[in-house]
């Protein structure tokens, strides 16, 4: 899983570790504090964990890797990831989670989010047993809905209306899911 694969855009893509997570905690809070109604976490909560916390977080679990997050890099600057979690309870194993996912705003339109992702479903095709990846999308001002069905996901049923509440705010989310017997981003 040590993989580092330089993308055509300037950026590499490479699994954070333990040494990252300080640049991780910086550009997740700075998501966070920009996007409020983008992400099911929210800023107040995720300040309070350490930098310790954060490294815990980013290293990979398992060989291969069940849990990852990968990151994209330009220079010594990460500047978009994404998590990927394998479910471990014995009857959900066929399943995968992709959150957190992010691209810092001077890097959007470039290609990062779209090489972040299909890298990340490339490295989890290789789970042996693994049929299934999801994923939440909230919905406020603006959706990535349409990015996730570029790369093959598809919505798993109606939203859920008022999932998450930002203030005295209401943000509705999407359930969605690829099937890898389906393709997606190759």
């Amino acid at each position: 899983m040590n993989e580092r694969h330089l993308d055509s855009g300037g950026f590499e893509l490479r699994p954070l570790v333990a040494a990252d997570a300080a640049a991780y905690r910086e550009v997740r809070l700075a998501g966070l504090a920009e996007s409020p109604f983008a992400f099911s976490e929210s800023h107040e909560d995720e300040c309070m964990k350490s930098v310790a916390e954060f490294a815990r977080f980013v290293q990979a679990v398992g060989d291969p890797p069940e849990r990852f997050t990968l990151g994209a890099f330009a220079g010594q600057q990460l500047v978009g990831f994404a998590t990927f979690a394998r479910d471990q309870r014995s009857k959900a194993r066929h399943k995968g989670m992709v959150y957190a996912m992010y691209t810092v705003a001077d890097w959007r339109g470039r290609g990062v989010g779209s090489a972040v992702m299909k890298e990340l479903l490339r490295q989890a095709r290789r789970l042996v047993g693994l049929e299934q990846i999801h994923l939440w999308v909230l919905h406020a001002e603006t959706s990535a809905t349409p990015f996730y069905q570029r790369v093959g996901f598809h919505s798993q049923g109606t939203r859920v209306v008022g999932d998450l509440k930002v203030g005295d705010r209401y943000v509705d989310a999407e359930y969605m899911v690829l099937r890898l017997a389906d393709g997606g981003v190759q």
